[in-house]
C-alpha cells in the first residue's frame, strides 16, 4: 500500500490479537512499530518476534488510561524514531456487563476504551502536526446496535465511534486523517478462550450457530489479519480522501 515503508506508528494494545496483527502487517509493510501494550510478557515477546523476523519494533509497557505511561510510550517513539506517522487505538477491556454493573466497572470501561483512546491521539498530535498523518480506532458493531446485558461495552464503542468523528473534524486542518474500524466477531485467542470455557464451543460449532456465526451475512466468523488489512488501508494514502468513516468489518452483520 503506498505511503507505509519507512513510517513510524504507534500501536496500542498491540502484543495480542488484532492489535498483534496490525503488528505485523504494518511491519510487513515497512512499518517501524510501537508495541504499547499493558501485558509485561506478551509485549516483550511479541516485539521480539518481529525483530527476529527482520522488522522494526520496540515494547513500550502502557496501561493507556494513565496519561504518563501514554507519553513515555510516543516520547520513546520519537527518540528513537524522531517522528509518529500513525496510531492505532487497539488497546480495550472487555466489560460486557449490563443495568447492573457496578461502578468500578463502567469507570474501567471508560478510562480504557474511551479516555484512553483520546489521550494517545493527544499525545500523538503534537509530533503529527508538521507533516500530518493517520489515526485508527477501534470501535465495535457493539457501537452501532442492542445486545442483552452488553450495556457497558457498547456504550464505550459507541462514544469510540462519535469520539472518531469529532476528532477528525478538529484535525482536519492539521492533515491528519482519523478514522475507526468496527469488528464484528473476530476469532481472537480471548474469544476462542470464551466460546470454549463458558459456551463449550469449537470455532466449527461458533460458525454454525445461528446467534453467532449465522449473525453474518458470510456465516463465519473473522480472523484478526481480516481487521489488519483495512487498518493498513486506513493509514495508507490509499485512503488519503478518507476521514471521519466509521468502517464495518463485520461480513454484513449489521447490513442484515
Amino acid at each position: 500500500m503506498r505511503g507505509l515503508d519507512g513510517k513510524v506508528a504507534v500501536v496500542t494494545g498491540g502484543a495480542q490479537g488484532i492489535g498483534r496483527a496490525v503488528v505485523d502487517r504494518l511491519v510487513h509493510e515497512g512499518v517501524a512499530v510501537t508495541i504499547a501494550d499493558a501485558h509485561p510478557e506478551f509485549g516483550p515477546s511479541a516485539a521480539a518476534e518481529v525483530t527476529a523476523a527482520g522488522g522494526t519494533a520496540w515494547h513500550a509497557l502502557t496501561d493507556v488510561s494513565d496519561e504518563e505511561q501514554v507519553a513515555a510510550a510516543v516520547e520513546g517513539t520519537v527518540r528513537r524514531h524522531g517522528r509518529v506517522d500513525f496510531l492505532v487505538n487497539c488497546a480495550a477491556v472487555f466489560i460486557m456487563r449490563g443495568v447492573n454493573a457496578t461502578v468500578d466497572e463502567w469507570r474501567r470501561s471508560n478510562d480504557v476504551n474511551i479516555m484512553g483512546q483520546a489521550l494517545c491521539v493527544k499525545h500523538v498530535v503534537p509530533h503529527m502536526a508538521d507533516r500530518g498523518g493517520a489515526i485508527v480506532n477501534i470501535a465495535s458493531i457493539s457501537g452501532h446496535i442492542a445486545q442483552p446485558d452488553y450495556v457497558v461495552y457498547n456504550a464505550a464503542k459507541a462514544a469510540v465511534a462519535n469520539m472518531t468523528r469529532c476528532m477528525a473534524l478538529d484535525l482536519a486542518d492539521r492533515k491528519i486523517r482519523v478514522n475507526a474500524v468496527n469488528p464484528g466477531t473476530v476469532w481472537n485467542a480471548n474469544n476462542e478462550r470464551f466460546h470454549r470455557d463458558v459456551l463449550g464451543m469449537t470455532r466449527e460449532n461458533a460458525e454454525k450457530d445461528p446467534e453467532i456465526g449465522g449473525r453474518h451475512m458470510l456465516k463465519r466468523v473473522a480472523d484478526p489479519e481480516e481487521i489488519a488489512g483495512p487498518i493498513a488501508f486506513l493509514l495508507s494514502d490509499d485512503a488519503s480522501f478518507i476521514t471521519g468513516e466509521n468502517l464495518m468489518i463485520d461480513g454484513g452483520y449489521t447490513a442484515m
